[in-house]
């Protein structure tokens, strides 16, 4: 067994909380914001085809982006579907009125 100090990460990170994955997620925000550049573009020609461009590449980094507790917006919603899917069991029920 190996003693790992805390805060020596086991994943490759280009800056602290983005790493590999977050990468491909941010490339492919971009490859969706060029398409919808590109078919926006067939109809307009206004500033609104940038902000096309820029949305999804933006909103794939701020999910996967983590915060300071190592948790991303994509885990906590992940944790969520979980624990709203799971059964519950109620251990005491109290007398209706």
């Amino acid at each position: 067994m190996y003693l790992i100090p805390r805060n020596v990460t086991a994943r490759f990170e280009f800056f602290p909380g983005f790493g590999w994955f977050e990468l491909a997620a941010v490339v492919a925000g971009a490859l969706v914001g060029l398409a919808l550049f590109f078919l926006s573009g067939l109809f307009t020609k206004s500033v609104v085809r940038f902000v096309l461009f820029v949305l999804p590449p933006g909103l794939a980094f701020f999910v996967t982006k983590q915060g300071p507790n190592g948790q991303s917006l994509l885990d906590l919603i992940q944790q969520w579907r979980r624990w709203s899917m799971a059964q519950r069991r109620y251990l005491y029920v109290g007398k209706s009125k």
